[in-house]
């Protein structure tokens, strides 16, 4: 009988370890994501900041820069940029950039100069 007594104050002693250490865990985790949660806020303000900062730029800049259209997606019609997995960033970014960003003058490299040439046979 004594055995059994023993065996149960033990058993209530771990019941009362295992929800004191599920309790402190699940603090640890809900401060652990209201840190990342803010975090990623943060983060998320700051790209906003920086974008509209490249945006809007000086006088000068935004002049030779191309203004988006207005049915140009918006960053937060994408929602929260966390949260998007990499072929929806992707697929958001060109979207984004599309008419924002001018074409740049490349020069042709020398075989795609040869390659555009006529073919001259000499019988001219």
């Amino acid at each position: 009988m004594p055995e059994d007594m023993n065996q149960r104050r033990w058993n209530a002693l771990q019941a009362r370890l295992d929800a004191d250490a599920a309790k402190r865990h699940a603090a640890r985790l809900a401060i652990k994501e209201a840190a990342d949660d803010k975090l990623r806020a943060t983060i998320d303000e700051a790209v906003r900041a920086a974008v509209q900062g490249m945006l809007g730029g000086s006088a000068e800049a935004t002049e030779s820069v191309p203004q988006p259209s207005p049915e140009a997606p918006a960053a937060a019609e994408a929602g929260p940029l966390h949260e998007m997995e990499p072929g929806a960033w992707q697929a958001h970014a060109s979207r984004y950039w599309a008419d924002r960003t001018a074409p740049k003058y490349r020069p042709m490299t020398m075989g795609e100069f040869l390659g555009a040439q006529a073919d001259d046979d000499g019988a001219a």
